[in-house]
C-alpha cells in the first residue's frame, strides 16, 4: 500500500478539502496516511494555506492560496518566492493556475491545476485539531467548529451538505450573497495602493450587481451585503435583510433553493469558495470571468456564462431563464461536480497526475 506523509504547518480553512481527500483516500484502503505535524521554527514549514506530501519517492506541494503575491512583504517578487518552492518539489498543485504567470518561472512545468476551491471537510478530518503552527485564535476557533450546537460547526461544510441534484422550476430565482472588503485593510499598512483599489473594484462591482438585481427581477431576486462595520458605514441600503441568512447551515439550506446564482472575482482575483459551491450544488451560474483555471473541462458557455458589467450580468441572467439552458447548465455543473470535485477524487487525482497512485 501507498505511504502518504503529510507534512503540516498552519492548516487554515483552505486546506480542509485536500486533507479531508487524503483522509478519505485511507479509510477506502487506497494509502497508508501519515501525518507530521511541523514546529513553528522546523525549517521544512511551508507558507501559508500551503501543505507538502511525500509518497513514492516524490515531494508534492499543494498550494491552496488566492493568487501569486498575496503572501508576498514590500519588494518581494512572486517568482522568487515560487522558484524556490518549485525547486524543493517535484509537483505543485495549485488552485489558482494561471499559465501566463506560470511562464515567469523557471520550471513551471511542475505546476499543476486542481479543481476550484472551498471550505469543504468530512468527518474525521485530521484537519479539524489544533496543530502546533496554527495561531492562538484559530487554535481557539477549531475547538469552537466541533461543537455541534455553534454556528460554526464543521458538520455544516461536510461534502454531502453541498450536494443536490439539478431541477426544474416554472419560476427560477436568483441569489447573490456577497461580503465586502475594507480598502483599508484590517491595519495601517497592510495593502499596497493596487490591493486597496482592488478592493474597491469588487465592492462596487458587487453592489451594483445587487442593485440593479433588485430592480430588474423583484421577488425573483434575494441577496445583499453581509453585515460587518465597513458595510454598514458605507453600503447600508444593501446589507441582508435578516443577517442569519448568512450563517452557514442557513446559507447552505437557503442557497440549494434557487436556481441562478451569480459569482464574482474574489481577493487577488480568485475564483471565490461562492462559486465552487454553486458548481457542487448543481446550481445554474453567471460569473465574472475567470482569471484562474481549474482541472477538468470547466468552461465559460456550459459550466457558467460570464458577464463584465451589472447590466451584462441581467442579460446573463435573462438567458438562464430559459428552463432549456438552464438545465443543461446544472447538469453539466453536477457532472464536473461529480467527476473532479469530491474531496477524495482530488486526492487521487493529484496523485495519480504525479505517477503514484
Amino acid at each position: 500500500m501507498l505511504e502518504c506523509t503529510l507534512e503540516l504547518s498552519e492548516v487554515p480553512l483552505h486546506l480542509y478539502q485536500i486533507i479531508a481527500g487524503l483522509y478519505l483516500l485511507e479509510k477506502s484502503g487506497k494509502i497508508k496516511l501519515r501525518i507530521k505535524k511541523l514546529a513553528a521554527d522546523d525549517p521544512k514549514r511551508l507558507p501559508y494555506n500551503m501543505l507538502r506530501v511525500n509518497a513514492g519517492g516524490r515531494s508534492l506541494i499543494y498550494d491552496m492560496n488566492d493568487g501569486y503575491d498575496n503572501l508576498l512583504k514590500s519588494g518581494e517578487s512572486f517568482e522568487k518566492l515560487y522558484d524556490g518552492l518549485l525547486e524543493g518539489c517535484d509537483f505543485m498543485f495549485k488552485r489558482s493556475f494561471n499559465a501566463d504567470m506560470n511562464s515567469r518561472l523557471r520550471e513551471p512545468q511542475k505546476i499543476k491545476k486542481t479543481a476550484p476551491n472551498f471550505f469543504v471537510t468530512t468527518r474525521g478530518n485530521p484537519a479539524h485539531l489544533p496543530v502546533p503552527c496554527d495561531p492562538k485564535r484559530e487554535k481557539l476557533k477549531k475547538l469552537v467548529r466541533l461543537l455541534p450546537f455553534s454556528e460554526f460547526y464543521n458538520g455544516w461544510c461536510y461534502e454531502e451538505a453541498f450536494f443536490s441534484e439539478p431541477s426544474e422550476s416554472s419560476e427560477p430565482r436568483v441569489l447573490f450573497m456577497a461580503r465586502l472588503w475594507d480598502p483599508a485593510g484590517d491595519f495601517p499598512g497592510q495593502l499596497t495602493e493596487e490591493k486597496s483599489d482592488e478592493r474597491r473594484l469588487i465592492n462596487e462591482s458587487r453592489a451594483e450587481c445587487i442593485r440593479l438585481c433588485r430592480r430588474e427581477f423583484g421577488s425573483r431576486f434575494f441577496g445583499g451585503i453581509t453585515p460587518s462595520a465597513f458595510s454598514q458605514r458605507e453600503y447600508p441600503d444593501l446589507l441582508l435583510p435578516d443577517s442569519s441568512a448568512g450563517k452557514k447551515n442557513e446559507y447552505l439550506r437557503h442557497m440549494k433553493t434557487f436556481d441562478i446564482h451569480i459569482s464574482t472575482m474574489g481577493l487577488h482575483r480568485s475564483t471565490g469558495w461562492k462559486f465552487a459551491e454553486y458548481i457542487a450544488a448543481s446550481r445554474a451560474v453567471v460569473s465574472e470571468p475567470l482569471y484562474y483555471e481549474s482541472a477538468g473541462d470547466l468552461k465559460e458557455g456550459k459550466n457558467y456564462l460570464s458577464f463584465t458589467s451589472a447590466d451584462e450580468c441581467a442579460k446573463r441572467i435573462d438567458e438562464l431563464f430559459d428552463n432549456d439552458r438552464r438545465l443543461m447548465m446544472m447538469n453539466s455543473n453536477r457532472d464536473y461536480r461529480d467527476r473532479y470535485m469530491r474531496c477524495e477524487t482530488i486526492a487521487s487525482d493529484t496523485l495519480a497526475e504525479a505517477g503514484i497512485l
